[in-house]
């Protein structure tokens, strides 16, 4: 049970880690509105979902992850495990590849593709923030989660099947202890006192008369 939480928890930090953190800017860029020289500048800030969409993506799947990790068991859960494997892979690495790259090289790739969908041109300076390390970490996080549920899937418990296992079995005894009460010649709707459930209502009203 510990290690069911414990992966439920991890699996929510990590989500809520891929979301932060690529919400958050990455890159402050100075490029010019057009190409040529002597073209005025503007100053734009690049989040990591716009400089990573798909990577960013990846923490709603992790979120996602959460209710099939508690709505399913065995083999499905194991299914649930292989897809936040891939998706915390993806953030990951993703995040990794723009430390290696852009952070390395003072903008590479990655701030190229966004600032050519932004109509801008090559940027002339460029500044980079340490949030991509928290979508790194966050990627780490539903990756190993994903792990977890892939290898010990069908070991981990499940709280609703345990809850209507202990229904099911009070349910069975009640019926084998009516059956052995049949058994016995005695009826099953007569209670303790050899009355049935209105008994103790007679006798009350049995009583007060006696009194009156």
């Amino acid at each position: 049970m510990r290690v069911y939480l414990g992966a439920l928890l991890a699996l929510a930090l990590g989500a809520l880690a891929i979301l932060i953190g690529y919400g958050a800017t990455w890159a402050v860029v100075t490029a010019p509105l057009m190409t040529g020289d002597g073209a005025p500048t503007s100053v734009v800030e690049l989040t990591g979902r716009e400089l990573a969409p798909l990577g960013a993506a990846m923490g709603w799947v992790a979120i996602a992850g959460i209710a099939g990790l508690l709505a399913t068991s065995r083999w499905g859960r194991r299914v649930v495990g292989a897809l936040l494997v891939i998706a915390g892979g993806i953030a990951g690495v993703t995040a990794l590849a723009f430390a290696l790259t852009d952070v390395a090289a003072g903008g590479g790739a990655f701030v190229e593709a966004a600032l050519g969908s932004r109509g801008l041109g090559a940027a002339t300076q460029v500044s980079i923030t340490a949030w991509w390390l928290l979508g790194l970490l966050g990627g780490l996080a539903v990756l190993t989660t994903g792990m977890i549920a892939l290898l010990l899937g069908g070991s981990l418990p499940t709280l609703s099947r345990r809850y209507d296992r202990g229904a099911s079995t009070d349910q069975a005894t009640g019926h084998v202890a009516m059956w052995d009460a049949l058994d016995r010649g005695e009826d099953p709707t007569v209670g303790p006192a050899g009355s049935m459930d209105g008994g103790s209502t007679e006798a009350e009203l049995g009583s007060t008369k006696e009194d009156e």
